[in-house]
């Protein structure tokens, strides 16, 4: 096998990972991953031994899931759109019990885990996959041809999109607790405790 595929198919399953997770419509992620795979044959020479192959092979995939996801069109978007302000998500109520136990808290929630992180923006799921195949924001940034900045932005929004789906879904299927809030009896006399589902 071509020297250069050999490097391609060691790093296989990591690269179409990405693909599969970034890409809006799963259908099309071969397709995507084999048009990346030969955009990177085709350009083998401009690859520079001794520099980060991966890195070099990230870049072209995330170029491509970002064209893929313009084509389907589920909605416009920049890689410079208004950060959000989540500041307030640290004080909603469970917050601090799903951050307690995140393993168990994340078991309980199955599929809905996958589902909040399909409706990530591509930039925000790009940047989280990254950072977890081990990438400093320095290598995202010029992966993505972002400022170090922007990836900082993208991964803190995404984050705090995931943890606020996840955190309603949970309030809702009761895997934690309303929160209590105190409230006078019906005589005006004392206070008693209630459980309210958060606004």
């Amino acid at each position: 096998m071509d020297a250069f595929l050999t490097r391609i198919q060691q790093h296989r399953h990591e690269f179409y990972r990405f693909v599969l997770r970034t890409v809006w419509d799963s259908a099309v992620a071969e397709d995507v991953f084999a048009d990346a795979v030969l955009t990177a044959y085709q350009n083998k020479e401009r690859f520079t031994e001794g520099t980060n192959f991966r890195a070099w092979m990230f870049r072209i995939l995330a170029n491509k899931c970002f064209v893929a996801n313009r084509e389907t069109a589920r909605r416009p978007e920049s890689f410079d759109e208004k950060e959000s302000d989540w500041s307030a998500l640290s004080a909603e109520p469970g917050y601090a019990d799903a951050l307690a136990a995140p393993d168990a808290f994340l078991e309980q929630c199955g599929d809905e885990l996958y589902l909040a992180f399909r409706r990530l923006s591509t930039a925000e799921r790009a940047c989280i996959l990254l950072r977890a195949e081990k990438f400093s924001y320095q290598e995202m940034a010029d992966l993505l041809d972002i400022p170090v900045g922007t990836v900082m932005t993208h991964l803190a929004r995404g984050r705090t999109k995931l943890r606020r789906d996840l955190l309603e879904y949970a309030r809702e299927q009761g895997i934690i607790r309303p929160a209590l809030r105190l409230t006078r009896n019906a005589q005006g006399h004392g206070m008693e405790r209630k459980e309210t589902a958060a606004s």
